[in-house]
């Protein structure tokens, strides 16, 4: 079996440096009710905490808290519908992160949180649509692969 190197007392100094660092770049932990919730990193930590102490209390003591709107990082839109271009879209998306609910009009521009843009670019596509078969049957089937939406990003100086 090796022995142990034998550190030296500058490699004692470095190491005691580093942990030192790593301890004033780690947070302290604060009790679950008296986190601050004031970013979304803190919902998210607050979250994690919540199930973590509602598992080992095997009791819904605390409530899983959604992110506000204001919280999440934005983007700024125009957002437009190819299928049906003049209609607006009632978007309604509630989950562990946030709770949105708005109509978007097509040809206007929004700053909409990235979930949300996510959300409706996967709900985009693809367009499905009834076929009659030759034996009289009917079935569903892709009709279409372009996006329903068109979401363009608007830059600005």
């Amino acid at each position: 079996m090796a022995r142990p190197k034998k550190s030296s007392p500058a490699e004692n100094q470095e190491i005691s440096a580093l942990e030192k660092a790593v301890k004033a770049a780690t947070p302290e932990k604060l009790p679950i009710d008296e986190m601050p919730l004031t970013s979304l990193r803190e919902y998210r930590l607050y979250n994690e905490e919540a199930r973590k102490l509602n598992k080992q209390l095997k009791i819904l003591r605390y409530p899983i808290k959604q992110c506000p709107v204001e919280l999440h990082p934005k983007q700024r839109i125009k957002f437009g519908r190819n299928d049906q271009p003049s209609n607006p879209l009632p978007v309604h998306l509630s989950n562990h992160l946030i709770h949105f609910e708005q109509t978007l009009i097509p040809g206007q521009i929004y700053d909409l949180p990235e979930c949300v843009i996510s959300h409706l670019q996967e709900r985009g596509t693809p367009v499905w649509k009834w076929f009659d078969n030759p034996d009289g049957s009917k079935e569903t089937r892709v009709w279409n692969k372009e996006p329903r939406f068109q979401i363009s990003t608007v830059y600005q100086d």
